[in-house]
C-alpha cells in the first residue's frame, strides 16, 4: 500500500480518529491541572467525624511525653456513601508525626488524616501545638524516702 493509499483509504474515520484522541488528551490534561490527578468525588458526598483524638507518632527511643493542643480534632471526609457509612471513628486515624523531626519544647505540627476508601475534604484545626511534658524522676523518689 503506498502512502498515498494509505492517507486516502478511510479518510473520514482517520480524521474522526484523530479529533476525538484530541479531545479525550485535552480533557484529561484539563482534569489533572485542576484536580491534580486526585479522583473525582461529587461534592454532596461527605461526613464529619467530631472530636477524633490525635495520636503522637515518635521514635521508640524517644521516652519524652507529650501534651497536645487541641487534644481533638473534626475532620471531614468525601467519598462513596457507601464507603463513608461503613466508615467508624475507630477507622480515621489522626495523628501528628513527630518521628522525623526533633521536636522542640513547644511548637505547632500539622495534622494528618488517613481513612480507608475516603478522601480527605478537611481538618479542623489543621495544626496543633505539641508540648514536651517533664516527666518526674520516680527512681530518686524511691531511694531517698
Amino acid at each position: 500500500m503506498s502512502f498515498r493509499e494509505f492517507t486516502t483509504y478511510n479518510r473520514w474515520q482517520k480524521i474522526f480518529s484523530l479529533i476525538f484522541a484530541v479531545l479525550i488528551w485535552a480533557t484529561v490534561r484539563q482534569g489533572v491541572e485542576q484536580g491534580g490527578g486526585a479522583p473525582v468525588v461529587p461534592e454532596g458526598y461527605s461526613r464529619t467525624f467530631e472530636n477524633l483524638p490525635i495520636r503522637v507518632l515518635t521514635l521508640a527511643s524517644e521516652l519524652s511525653q507529650f501534651r497536645v493542643n487541641p487534644s481533638h480534632v473534626t475532620v471531614v471526609l468525601r467519598g462513596r456513601p457507601d464507603v463513608l457509612n461503613r466508615l467508624r471513628p475507630a477507622d480515621v486515624e489522626v495523628y501528628v508525626n513527630l518521628a522525623e523531626i526533633s521536636p522542640a519544647d513547644a511548637e505547632r505540627h500539622p495534622v494528618h488524616v488517613n481513612a480507608p476508601g475516603a478522601q480527605l475534604g478537611s481538618v479542623s484545626p489543621q495544626e496543633v501545638l505539641i508540648e514536651r511534658v517533664q516527666i518526674p524522676d520516680t527512681r530518686r523518689a524511691q531511694e531517698n524516702p
